[in-house]
């Protein structure tokens, strides 16, 4: 299996608390930290919604040096312990990705090793984003079976809240409002207005598989 954790948290959120106030014609006296509350929830439900980055993070993405045993047979026969057979490139789960910071790997002692940056570049051009092998290079072998290898990147449209889409704020601007609207209550099913659903199925991802090395089978 591959895991991902988080190594460092966005600086800052996609809306302003002036922007929530102003979509929902308050006044200036109403609670904040409700709207901040609110803020939060939207921000947690669109990236799980959409399985992306809003702002600017740093991952920490494990692979197991073992590939997955729950990948469909005809993704071929599986070679292991080590992670370095017939893989060309990594694929990095969460979108839009930045830039990545380093890539390291564990032997069986727990030894931490850099993988030199001159192997491997970035295709961030595609989703999900994938680190290419350069031409002549392999990724090391000898390695530990659990999180075998650690690739740290950074994931998100950018520092700043203008970098995030439009619509993808619109859509948050409607759930912020569709909840403040709900608030306390608690009787039958709520649902969430269509229309936000529209504006972020563009930006959802779709995968097939959570294994992150690419076989050049079209996983996605």
């Amino acid at each position: 299996m591959a895991g991902e954790t988080l190594q460092t948290s966005a600086t800052t959120d996609p809306l302003s608390y002036a922007e929530i106030r102003d979509y929902l014609r308050l006044d200036d006296g109403v609670d904040e930290q409700l709207l901040i509350t609110l803020l939060k929830m939207s921000v947690d439900f669109v990236e799980k919604y959409t399985g992306r980055a809003l702002i600017n993070r740093t991952l920490n993405l494990f692979i197991d040096g073992i590939d997955e045993i729950d990948m469909p047979l005809w993704e071929g026969v599986k070679i292991g312990p080590d992670i370095s057979l017939r893989k060309r490139y990594i694929e990095l789960p969460t979108p839009p990705v930045q830039s990545v910071s380093s890539i390291t790997y564990f032997n069986d002692e727990d030894t931490e090793t850099t993988f030199a940056s001159s192997k491997y570049y970035l295709d961030n051009a595609r989703e999900p984003a994938r680190v290419y092998l350069r031409d002549g290079e392999a990724f090391p072998t000898g390695l530990r079976i659990a999180n075998a290898m650690k690739v740290v990147y950074v994931a998100g449209y950018g520092a700043n809240r203008t970098d995030v889409p439009e619509a993808i704020k619109m859509a948050m601007l409607q759930i912020i409002a569709f909840n403040y609207e709900h608030r306390g209550d608690f009787e039958g099913v709520i649902r969430p207005p269509a229309m936000m659903q529209g504006l972020l199925q563009p930006y959802r991802k779709l995968s097939f598989s959570n294994n992150p090395f690419g076989t050049g089978r079209g996983m996605y």
